[in-house]
């Protein structure tokens, strides 16, 4: 069975019923002669219909504006990035055996065991240092300029 001549006479065939289906519109003939054409037609008085209008010139500035405005406490931020560190930390546990491993079996230098006590504390400063910098942003919060 050759598709090859199926898709060419069905390819033929929709463009004679889109070629009848702007004729008719063009001519504004009834519709319900053929079930086909008008369907077609359908199609082409939707490609005749105006766009729709375009956005406002300002649209980026209240984009903006609204997005400085956010809503509520930021609860969902400090639980997102409490996650971020807890994933990076897990990762870090999980990982950093083997990586310590391969590393010292790429060179020649035996490499200390890494002290989990200060990993610990460094995470620690750095979460507080975030903290404080979140807080400093919000009480200033009116006063940024963008």
């Amino acid at each position: 069975m050759n598709n090859n001549s199926f898709d060419h006479h069905g390819r033929d065939n929709d463009m004679r019923l889109q070629a009848e289906a702007e004729r008719a519109e063009r001519e504004g003939l009834p519709a319900g002669r053929d079930a086909h054409v008008d369907r077609y037609r359908l199609i082409v008085r939707a490609l005749r219909q105006p766009l729709e209008p375009q956005l406002p010139a300002d649209f980026d500035t209240r984009v903006a504006k609204l997005a400085m405005q956010r809503d509520g406490d930021g609860f969902e931020d400090v639980m997102i990035s409490l996650l971020l560190l807890a994933m990076g930390v897990g990762a870090l546990l999980y990982v950093g055996p083997s990586l310590a491993h391969m590393a010292q079996s790429m060179i020649s230098i035996s490499l200390p065991p890494l002290p989990w006590h200060q990993v610990a504390m460094a995470a620690i400063c750095i979460g507080v240092a975030w903290g404080i910098d979140q807080g400093w942003t919000r009480a200033h919060r009116g006063s940024r300029q963008f």
